[in-house]
Parts: C-alpha cells; structure tokens; sequence
C-alpha cells in the first residue's frame, strides 16, 4: 500500500496527548492480540495448524485496523480520525484531479493567513510542535484534492483581491525587513502602494478563513482523537 507523507505543525500539548491515545491503542491491540491467540488456542498448536491460525489472526487484525477499531500506531490514529473529519465536513465526495502546475507549488498557499497557523497580529504561533505522518496514498490524495477544490473559489477571489489592492505599505515593510535593511525604494513603494478600504480588508479575512489546508484538517483530526 502506497504512503503519503504530510508534515504538520502542532500545539506541542496536543502532540503529548496524541502520543498518549496511540499508547494507548497499541496497549488494544496487544490485548486483542492475546485474546485472539487464547481463542485459536495457538499455545498448544504446532505445525501447519499453528500457521493457518496465526494467518487467521493476521488477516482479522489488519481488518480491524483498516476498519479503525484497532489503531497502535501514529498513522493509523490520525488516519481514521482525518478520515473523519473529511466526512464531517462533506469532503468525502470524489474530487478532479488537481491541476498539473499546482501540484508541486513551492511556498505557502494563497489564503492562509495567520489564522491557518493560529497567529493573530504580532502573535507568536502556539503551532510550534512538528509532526509527520503518513497517510495511505488513497486518503492522502482525497485530503489534498479536497482541500484543493474546496477552498479554490476563494483562492481565486484572493488572486483578484491582490492584483486590484497589491501588497500593501505592511507586507513591503515586511519584506524589506526580512532582507535586511528597508531602503528608500522601500519607502517610495510603501507611500505609492494602494492602501485598502476597510471592507477590503473585511472581504480578504472572510475569503481566508474559506481556505481549507491539509494542515486545517490534520489538526482537527489530532483534536478528535485527543478529546
């Protein structure tokens, strides 16, 4: 089965708790597994007979686990909780595939503003935790593709919110503090940008907070599991 590998910024306390329901879930399947063999007798069978019996077991618990009854490892925990959040949130529906020169875009998404990383203002993000998981590659390509198309009508209407108002005299200040020194090109640009209305301002948070991330949907998975 084939694996899709997301990297996901966590509240650190919501990553201690994840690591304790898939604790958890592994002490399940070790008892299941125990059980299991009480069951088939395995302790007083040899040979062929004890081969079929642990086939038996083998092909049961990779069901529960595909199921999501039985989940012991990282993966397999937020991968029945991703799984979901995608239905809560009428996500489960089959999507196009994503368009071949936006698949491998580098940098971050258009739309997600701070919000996307809980930030707010001159807040430091509380997402200062890292997590990787792998997803099976089927339910990673639905998650990629449904956060795609779900949140592309926005996309779009940022596109045309930045080419009518651009920058702004804050995101110039930004960059040319990120390169090191603001200069009196800087300046100039800053004074010259077009400076937004209020409800343009309004409108951009609104279409923001319309784009989904896969990053939105892996943590809402972790909150599900961890609750």
């Amino acid at each position: 089965m084939s694996l899709m590998p997301f990297v996901v910024a966590l509240e650190p306390d919501d990553l201690t708790a994840l690591n304790e329901v898939v604790k958890e879930g592994r002490k399940a399947e070790l008892e299941w597994l125990d059980s299991m063999r009480e069951v088939h007798g395995t302790r007083f069978m040899r040979g062929k007979a004890l081969s079929q019996a642990r086939a038996e077991i083998r092909k049961e618990f990779r069901r529960l686990r595909e199921l999501g009854r039985l989940a012991g490892t990282r993966d397999l925990v937020v991968a029945r909780e991703v799984r979901a959040e995608l239905k809560r949130r009428g996500m489960d529906q089959e999507y196009d595939p994503i368009p071949a020169e936006d698949v491998s875009t580098p940098g971050r998404r258009v739309g997600t503003g701070p919000r996307h990383y809980q930030r707010f203002g001159d807040e430091k993000t509380q997402l200062t935790g890292r997590m990787y998981v792998k997803l099976p590659g089927a339910l990673g390509e639905q998650l990629t593709r449904g956060c795609y198309w779900t949140s592309a009508p926005a996309v779009t209407a940022l596109w045309e919110w930045q080419t009518l108002w651009g920058d702004g005299p804050e995101v110039i200040f930004r960059e040319a503090e990120r390169r090191g020194a603001v200069t009196i090109l800087d300046l100039w640009c800053a004074a010259m940008a077009p400076r937004p209305t209020a409800d343009a301002i309004l409108r951009k948070a609104q279409l923001q907070d319309q784009v989904v991330t896969t990053g939105d949907i892996i943590r809402a998975a972790v909150k599900r599991a961890i609750r």
